[in-house]
Formats: structure tokens, sequence, C-alpha cells
């Protein structure tokens, strides 16, 4: 449990300490001591005296009391302080978004304003040019008239574009486009990896069929001289010189 962050000797320092702080806070001594004997009763807190309290809960948790010594100086019990608390925390942050949303909207407006008066500014910006010229030669010619018109300030339309920009910020709509950047990027990344992996085994398995396979004798393809045949015939037989 943690420690509270004030530290009181009796019961009667403790009191004084929560009643001097809620008068600092604007709440009466009546009121402060009709808190502490409606809890327990048979009629209740009415909808006044139950917001008065979540009120004092609130006040002497600023001034650094803990649960059990708020409960102890207004006589609740600790589940309803804690309860009190929880609401308190709820409609705060109620509050918060609440405001958030306000502030948001009024951005929002802001910068649609900004973009219409930016491209307001742009038409204006245009400068129109009369052309009187004759149309056949000088003499006797047709009478004409052109308009020419020339291109706005393009720095308007780059407010403008900047103002698109913004709402889409303010709308949440570039936070969405972000996460769909994610989600393809985390796919290629599966794709890559399936793609390696299958290179992987097809690699392996080539390795262990040349592994298991037999060797091959080395065969030469170069010209070779054949050896001379000789007929088939029987020797002659070897003669004496005495025999003659």
């Amino acid at each position: 449990m943690a420690k509270p962050e004030v530290e009181f000797k009796t019961p009667e320092e403790e009191l004084e300490y929560a009643r001097k702080s809620l008068t600092k806070a604007g709440i009466a001594e009546s009121q402060f001591e009709a808190i502490r004997q409606t809890e327990g009763t048979p009629a209740g807190y009415s909808k006044e005296m139950l917001g008065l309290r979540r009120w004092m809960v609130q006040e002497l948790l600023a001034a650094r009391m803990s649960n059990r010594q708020i409960a102890n100086v207004l006589q609740l019990s600790k589940q309803t302080v804690d309860a009190d608390r929880k609401f308190n925390r709820q409609l705060y942050t109620e509050e918060i978004l609440k405001n958030q949303d306000v502030h948001r909207a009024r951005l929002l407006k802001e910068q649609m304003d900004l973009k219409d008066l930016a491209l307001d500014s742009f038409e204006k910006s245009k400068k129109k040019r009369v052309i009187t010229m004759m149309e056949g030669g000088d003499d006797g010619g047709k009478e004409m008239i052109k308009v020419e018109e020339s291109a706005g300030d393009p720095a308007f339309l780059n407010v403008a574009k900047n103002s698109l920009v913004e709402q889409a910020k303010l709308l949440g709509l570039n936070e969405a486009k972000r996460e769909v950047q994610q989600d393809n990027s985390y796919r290629k990344f599966l794709k890559d990896l399936s793609s390696t992996i299958a290179k992987e085994k097809e690699a392996k398995a080539t390795d262990e069929r040349r592994q298991n396979s037999l060797p091959a004798k080395a065969v030469s393809f170069d010209a070779q001289e054949e050896p001379e045949a000789w007929p088939d015939t029987i020797p002659l037989q070897t003669v004496n010189e005495d025999d003659y």
C-alpha cells in the first residue's frame, strides 16, 4: 500500500487539515458536516449532495490526502471514495475529449475558410487584357475584339493546397494512409522472405542431387592414333644355315 503524502499524529489533526483544505476550496462548514452525517442514512444522498461529496473527494485528493484519510474525515467507506475517484477521472477524461473535438472543429473551419479565401484570391489575381484588331486589313476590315486572360498567382494555389493537407491531418486521413503503406510494406517483406526461402531450398536440393550422383569417367574427344593392324599370318620358322 502506498504511503500517504501527508501524515498526521492524531485523528483530530487529520480532521482539522481536511476542514481547512475544503474551506480554502470554497466549501462551507455546514456542507462539510452535512456530508459527514449523510453516509449510512436511509434517505441516502440527493443529486446535489452526491455532487458535493465527489467535489470534496477531489479537493482532498488535491490536498495530497490518501483514500483512507479521506474516508476517515468524511466518514465514508474506502470503496465509496474509490468509486468517487473513478467517476471524477472518467468525467475529466470525457471533458478533455470534448474540448479536443471542439478545438479540432474550430481548426478545421479555419482551414476551410482559408482554402476558400485562397481560391477566391487566385481568381481575382488573374488579369484580363482586351485587344482590338481589324480582320481583313485596316481599310474596310471588320473590327474584332479579343480578350486574353493571364494565369493567376500560383502562391494562392499553394496556400489552398497546404490548407487541404491540414484538413486531412485533422480528419485523420493521413494516419489511415500511413497504416495502409505499412501494411503493404509488411506484405512485401513476407513475399521477399518466402521467395528467399524457396531459392535456398532449391539450391540445397541441387547440392544433394550432385552429391548422390555416380562419378562419371572423363571422356577425351582428342584424336588418337590407332595401332596399325597386321594380317593374320603364321610366323616363319627359324631356318638354320647348316640345313642347306
